[in-house]
């Protein structure tokens, strides 16, 4: 191994931006202990991201077709072309000559981002093959889609077993275990590495956050959460313990009018803004969160040892928001509710009951660093050493 190791770690995000927060802290720590990162960034570009210690290549953006991840778009909703797709599987694969890195790193895939297929078998074909012999990493979450058909999961555990070296879990086998969503993950555990959850850094508490709320609603990232902002504007009229001082994060993706409608329908005691850059922080003054269950959001709440009322994604054919939640609240740590039936009467009401809960994160260990320790399995891996 090179005193500086070159990692390509490709990232792409279709709908929701959790996970590309998770990635990038993977990545943050990565280049922080002595490799050199190049992050192939395959999504919308969002200028709040922190790329610090890591070398960045923009792929022409996609997104998907709605929830239903029925086929790739532009930004602006415009058909993504085979020749398109052709072209950046060329500048991929280009780049991973061009580089010649000692590891190979993909989120999500051949687990997930299915439809990338175009550019990530290339892609892991001319790793798997190279001459120099890389070595090859799936990193994926900790909850995974589960009910997937037969055909696609033996499509995906047929590809990491002839092109991957390992599998890293960003998540703590305490709460749940990878095969409890993953089909067929039990004939992959040999190499299976868990790093513990991927959350934010505890916030400095000395340090003032941007924005003071008593109750913080959060749409997440992407461009779903609809449901859960309508039913947020009027809700703080029906919450008796914290009826003032909400604020509404709608995220970075919300369409312009979409954010302007809401702004223009909250009535007193309701701000509401697209993004916060301090959310760990702003959460930790919170008396009561409200957001979807994504890694990410749950990651920051954790951190912040917030109370919350969790509302999973549902859409399509997504249960990992759900399975996050029902965790939660089987273990009384959070209240869940569902789109259906949402409104703003019950998301009071569900706010008012938060307030009698134990803070989220009081009773798990999160001693553990995730990104650090994903790191530090990585290096270990890169040196040729059995990752412990």
């Amino acid at each position: 191994m090179s005193a500086k190791p070159v990692v390509l770690f490709y990232v792409q995000h279709l709908l929701g931006i959790g996970h590309v927060f998770r990635a990038t802290r993977v990545a943050r720590a990565l280049a922080a202990v002595g490799a050199k990162v190049h992050l192939v960034w395959g999504g919308t570009r969002m200028p709040s991201m922190d790329f610090s210690g890591l070398e960045v290549t923009f792929l022409p953006p996609v997104r998907s077709i709605g929830e239903s991840f029925s086929g790739l778009v532009h930004p602006d909703g415009s058909p993504f072309g085979e020749q398109e797709m052709a072209t950046r599987r060329d500048q991929l694969l280009a780049l991973f000559e061009n580089l010649r890195p000692e590891m190979v790193i993909t989120e999500a895939f051949p687990f997930g981002r299915r439809q990338m297929r175009f550019e990530l078998v290339p892609l892991m074909q001319a790793a798997r093959y190279a001459p120099w012999k890389p070595v090859t990493v799936a990193s994926i979450r900790d909850i995974m889609q589960e009910g997937r058909a037969q055909n696609r999961v033996e499509e995906s555990l047929q590809y990491f077993d002839e092109w991957y070296d390992w599998l890293l879990v960003h998540g703590d086998p305490q709460l749940i275990t990878i095969e409890e969503t993953l089909q067929g993950a039990r004939q992959l555990l040999s190499r299976v590495k868990y790093t513990g959850l991927v959350t934010p850094d505890t916030p400095d508490l000395g340090v003032p956050p941007s924005i003071s709320a008593d109750v913080v609603v959060s749409a997440g990232g992407g461009a779903v959460g609809h449901a859960l902002t309508a039913a947020a504007i009027g809700a703080n009229a029906h919450c008796k313990k914290l009826p003032a001082n909400w604020l509404l994060i709608v995220g970075p993706e919300r369409a312009e009018a979409d954010f302007i409608a809401l702004k223009d329908a909250a009535g007193s005691g309701m701000r509401v803004e697209r993004f916060v850059p301090d959310m760990a922080r702003v959460l930790a003054g919170a008396k009561v969160s409200v957001s979807r269950a994504g890694y990410n959001t749950v990651g920051d709440l954790l951190r912040a040892k917030c109370r919350s009322v969790l509302v999973p994604f549902i859409g399509g054919r997504e249960t990992e928001q759900l399975r996050r939640a029902e965790i939660l609240s089987k273990h009384g740590l959070a209240l869940m509710l569902q789109d259906e039936g949402l409104s703003p009467q019950r998301l009071g009401q569900a706010v008012d009951a938060a307030c009698d809960l134990p803070p989220l994160g009081s009773s798990i260990d999160l001693s553990t660093d995730g990104a650090k320790t994903s790191a530090k399995l990585l290096m270990e891996m890169l040196q040729g050493r059995p990752a412990s």
